[in-house]
């Protein structure tokens, strides 16, 4: 947990600023390059509805939104992943359309004017639900691709602009060739060729409801790429198979649709430079590893993390330094920039000092002037 930045604004500030954030022309911010928030303190879709004129007042042109699976039971707090269809899509149990109507109902209230970009989160690789899959279980995969056409047909209805997915092994390996090896013993080749065509499933089922959709990535290609410079070797990576999946998404993707790596990578840079070179790593670098190197130019753009609250440092970053973080990944990035923090929320304003929200606002700032 982090030592907590002190709350010390008056209702006077508090007015100045939100004034500051609702002024800017709506016009410029469709223009500029977007900043979403994606953390400990997203909120589902019942707190969207009741607070949305409120979370417009924050310098975000987006968020992830959670969807309740039983919206009488908390979606925050300890163990509340298993009440989030977003932790819950990869596992056994199919969903339906009709179970999530009031969640699209509560989506559909919002009149965003600011909030232009908001996704809808899934985690793909989690024990919370994918313990137990492997790429070659059929039965379980088209429960998969059912429940993403669910998430898609909410999204769609709901108006978001895609999905974020976070491809991070928590507790389970499923973009692993050794560990899913121990469930199905066949060659790595097989593997690489079934996990390509699980892509194209999940992106079919995706622009069935969601015909161009955002894909924002977490991390997309530069992921097996660092497992390679650190040096692990193919099919001996932790996600070597991960750049296959991908391809598959690549392969089936609509005209207008993009895939958005995320490079979480990013989190602690303060430097333009790092940001430079971490757009290199994803153009150049980590396209080698794409099969279809005219679709990743076409399709795949270059998006940044920073963590407000890095690595329990509250203060790794000054409002200054910030401010010049967020600029600067806005400046090199092919339009997305996402904020995550742990501590730190914004809805509503906790554990967080105004000077780093005014510091979110200049960085964007220096991008739509």
């Amino acid at each position: 947990m982090r030592i907590a930045l002190k709350l010390s604004f008056s209702a006077l500030l508090l007015f100045s600023i939100f004034f500051t954030w609702d002024d800017t022309a709506g016009a410029q911010e469709e223009r500029a390059k977007k900043v979403i928030y994606y953390g400990w303190g997203i909120r589902d879709t019942q707190y969207v509805r009741e607070n949305w004129r409120q979370m417009e007042k924050m310098p975000f042109n987006g968020i992830g939104i959670v969807i309740a699976i039983d919206r009488s039971k908390p979606t925050r707090g300890k163990g509340a992943t298993s009440n989030q269809l977003c932790w819950q899509l990869m596992g056994p149990r199919q969903f339906r359309i009709e179970d999530f109507q009031e969640a699209i109902a509560d989506l559909k209230v919002p009149k965003w004017k600011k909030f232009t970009d908001n996704f809808l989160p899934v985690a793909l690789s989690s024990s919370v639900s994918a313990i137990g899959l492997n790429w070659f279980d059929e039965r379980r995969w088209q429960i998969i691709r059912e429940n993403f056409k669910v998430l898609a047909k909410i999204a769609s209805e709901g108006r978001a602009k895609g999905f974020i997915l976070d491809p991070e092994h928590y507790n389970y390996e499923l973009f692993g060739y050794v560990s899913q090896r121990k469930q199905v013993d066949k060659p790595f080749e097989h593997f690489v060729e079934t996990a390509r065509r699980r892509g194209r499933e999940l992106m079919a089922a995706i622009v069935e409801s969601l015909p161009d959709p955002v894909i924002l990535s977490l991390y997309a290609y530069t992921l097996h790429l660092n497992e390679l410079r650190r040096g692990n070797i193919l099919r001996k990576s932790e996600y070597d198979l991960l750049p296959a999946f991908y391809d598959g998404f690549l392969e089936s993707m609509p005209a207008r649709a993009i895939l958005i790596d995320g490079y979480e990578f990013a989190y602690g840079f303060k430097e333009r430079r790092q940001f430079l070179d971490g757009y290199r790593q994803i153009h150049r670098d980590a396209a080698k590893l794409c099969k279809f190197p005219d679709l990743y130019r076409e399709k795949l753009r270059a998006g940044f993390g920073i963590w407000i609250d890095y690595q329990t440092q509250q203060t790794y970053f000054s409002p200054e330094e910030l401010q010049r973080a967020v600029g600067a990944a806005l400046e090199v990035s092919d339009g997305y920039v996402w904020i995550y923090s742990q501590k730190p929320q914004f809805f509503p304003l906790s554990e967080i000092a105004t000077s780093y929200i005014e510091a979110i606002t200049e960085g964007k700032r220096q991008q739509v002037e």
